[in-house]
């Protein structure tokens, strides 16, 4: 064990100290009885006391030095030398324990882990207040965050020059408990880079406020805490919300839910922030999934707690959600802020968020049933997203273990169609083409969101789309947003730093086919319509620097606590792009950022071209025979055209008129006849086609047989 922890412990940066490692020599005393009462002073004579390095304790069998089975408590000291105390200004305790413990540094306590706040000086036979399991063994699994920050207040009232001693008791859960672990170390982080991957960098500081601003949320789990995503945890949940104005303190009644739920971590690069966000259902005294409203949000089971870390501002994704919701109306997942308190330990502030799931709440679509696997029934309703890895396609409703073999195939095969249709040479065709498949205005209010964030996991990852059954809608709408941590200007990932370019143009941002489906001009016309609109309403300048200013004032009190616990603010984080030094500073770079974003859009959605591109006239392989002649007049035309067709043989021929720009204007197929055929194009959309030069194509099975420019008059 001893041997595995030195290489895990081991910093990756030189520029990090290591003063107390757990191969350091330490001396201990198992708590069978009370040790003197100076034991944790420097100057204390330890020398009558065991020494040992690694592992103490009994109950797992991989201990580097076993005690007593009966022992309620260990005392453990450690001697390590600091040749400049102004140099060693930034710490990192950190502990790996079962149950709790008290470190003191020279005699002076700097942290207390699940021992009672009101217990001074604790007996050996104490107990903690709750129960913690050691991880050393799931360390490379679910990566804890073990270790607590020291700044350089602490440091400066205890550390001296020369010797300094490390202390620590550590305590069971109970009397004659069948188990009892301690491993520890001290980092030097004072010029280390910041690294959340490495254990130096895996802390929280310990900060209990008297009471919050926001709508408390405390949890408690068992002792194995929530381990990591992918792994659910029966833990006990309650909300308090005293009302606005009103503080809330960890001692008041939980008036909002008072009761037990399932929980894991979520998220996939996130997972690892040392500030984690959790995905959890609300449950009964039977593990049954119980709806409850919470916090004025409508009732359900399925919610989120989203930490943000790499987000600076605390806001990004509520602000999207809200951008969006006043967009145009669309369902967006509804949030509150809050704070909360996991364990005992205050984790700063979250945002208590919707799930993305079918129910009339949420995502308003028919609800599809196991039995519903033909016919009408089939078509709908369906909730999808491209995700990890690289764009995949995922079926997010129904269920992995609920969807149906045909329900799977059907909806895969109704996006495959799609994404053939846009392959294909009548796309733009307003009645067989993509609009047959998608909301072209959905599609468009979702890219001007995303494209005025520049969220660089944008058209690739959290991709979410829907699908009605057909009777009540028979189209893919995009959204709702999601996962927008990285968006105004939060990443260099995908260029989301800069504030040029079209984010629907990167290089792998290519899953929605956006540069394809802009050869449409009318769905560009479009696209910079909403753009327009948005710009004089919800999305104006105004608008977006008065919700950044509001949101700042109402977060002030709780962002003070959540960056006292999270000490982050000045680090670089996740593929930074700028480094702020406060958190004004990080509200002045969002809004810079932003408004250099806008005026670049504003100045270059009306420029916005993609040319339709038209095949070349190939020679038809599968009839070699055939033989085609024809000759199109009047050219100028006015109100018809006249094909003058000769063949070889019977065939059904496609007849496309293109403008200059590569819409597709019109299009016929008819049947032709051995011989010379007259073809009279004489309808609606040929009068109604503005004065200009077009091209007609003429096809026999896809394959171009003649392209003609003709003048309309």
């Amino acid at each position: 064990a001893l041997l595995s922890m030195n290489l895990i412990l081991q910093p990756t940066d030189a520029q990090i100290g290591v003063p107390v490692h757990p191969d350091s020599a330490s001396r201990y005393f198992v708590g069978t009885s009370e040790p003197p009462g100076e034991w944790m002073m420097p100057g204390f004579d330890d020398s009558s006391w065991s020494q040992g390095t690694g592992v103490i304790g009994y109950g797992y069998g991989f201990e580097d030095v076993p005690v007593d089975a009966e022992a309620s408590s260990v005392y453990i000291r450690y001697r390590f030398n600091v040749e400049d105390v102004s140099s060693f200004f930034k710490g990192c305790l950190f502990a790996d324990y079962d149950d709790g413990y008290i470190a003191y540094l020279n005699g002076k306590e700097i942290v207390r882990v699940n021992v009672d706040a009101s217990i001074d000086r604790p007996a050996y036979n104490d107990l903690t207040n709750r129960s913690h399991r050691i991880q050393i063994y799931d360390w490379d699994i679910d990566y804890p965050v073990l270790g607590y920050y020291l700044d350089s207040l602490q440091l400066d009232s205890c550390l001296v020059e020369g010797e300094n001693t490390l202390a620590f008791h550590v305590l069971n859960d109970s009397a004659n408990g069948s188990d009892l672990q301690f491993l520890a170390a001290l980092f030097d982080i004072s010029y280390g880079y910041y690294n959340y991957y490495d254990w130096a960098f895996r802390y929280k500081k310990q900060y209990t406020p008297d009471s919050v601003s926001l709508p408390l949320v405390i949890i408690e789990t068992d002792d194995l805490g929530i381990p990591y995503k992918n792994l659910r945890r029966k833990a006990f949940m309650g909300i308090i919300d005293n009302g606005p104005g009103k503080y809330n303190h960890p001692d008041d009644s939980c008036n909002v839910y008072y009761g037990d739920i399932s929980i894991e971590v979520r998220g996939e690069s996130s997972s690892e922030f040392p500030k984690r966000s959790y995905r959890f259902e609300l449950i009964d005294s039977m593990e049954v999934d119980s709806n409850v409203a919470l916090l004025g949000m409508p009732a359900d089971d399925d919610w989120i707690l989203l930490g943000p870390f790499h987000d600076k501002a605390l806001f990004r994704n509520p602000m999207v959600f809200d951008m969006g919701r006043k967009q145009n109306g669309s369902y967006q997942p509804r949030n509150r802020y809050c704070e909360v308190s996991m364990n005992g330990e205050y984790l700063g502030v979250y945002s208590l968020l919707e799930t993305i799931k079918r129910n009339n709440d949420r995502v308003n679509i028919a609800r599809l049933n196991p039995d519903e696997i033909s016919g009408n029934d089939l078509t709908g309703g369906y909730i999808m997203r491209y995700d990890k890895p690289q764009g995949a396609l995922q079926i997010v409703y129904p269920k992995p273990d609920n969807i149906q073999t045909e329900q799977e195939a059907y909806i895969r095969g109704y996006v495959d169609e799609y994404t053939n249709v846009l392959k294909g040479r009548y796309f733009t065709d307003p009645e067989i083409g993509f609009r047959k498949y998608i909301n072209d205005t959905s599609l468009v209010d979702y890219l001007v969101i995303n494209e005025i964030t520049k969220n660089a996991d944008s058209y690739l990852y959290s991709t979410y789309m829907y699908k009605d059954r057909d009777d009540r809608d028979p189209r893919i709408y995009f959204g709702p947003l999601w996962d927008m941590n990285l968006a105004f200007g939060n990443s260099t990932f995908q260029y989301g730093d800069r504030t040029d370019g079209w984010q629907f143009d990167n290089g792998i941002n290519l899953t929605l086919r956006i540069t394809k489906l802009f050869q449409d001009t009318a769905l560009v016309s479009l696209f910079q319509e909403r753009w327009w609109n948005a710009r004089e309403g919800c999305l104006s300048t105004d608008s977006l620097l008065y919700y950044i200013d509001s949101i700042v004032t109402f977060l002030e009190e709780s962002r003070i606590r959540n960056y006292i616990v999270w000490p982050v603010i000045d680090e670089d984080l996740f593929y930074p792009n700028y480094r702020s030094m406060t958190y004004e500073e990080e509200i002045w770079n969002i809004k810079n950022w932003l408004l250099a974003r806008l005026d670049w859009i504003d100045e270059n959605i009306d420029d916005i071209y993609y040319p339709l591109y038209i095949p070349p006239i190939e020679v038809i392989t599968e009839y070699p025979e055939l033989s085609i002649s024809y000759e199109i007049y009047p050219n100028p035309f006015n109100e018809e055209l006249i094909l003058d067709i000769s063949a070889s043989e019977d065939l059904k021929m496609t007849v496309e008129i293109f403008d200059v720009l590569g819409n597709l204007r019109y299009i016929t197929a008819k049947e032709m006849f051995t011989g010379t055929t007259q073809l009279y194009l004489t309808d609606g959309p040929i009068r109604d086609l503005s004065a200009g030069i077009y091209l007609v194509r003429m096809s026999v099975n896809g394959n171009p047989v003649g392209i003609q420019r003709v003048v309309k008059q």
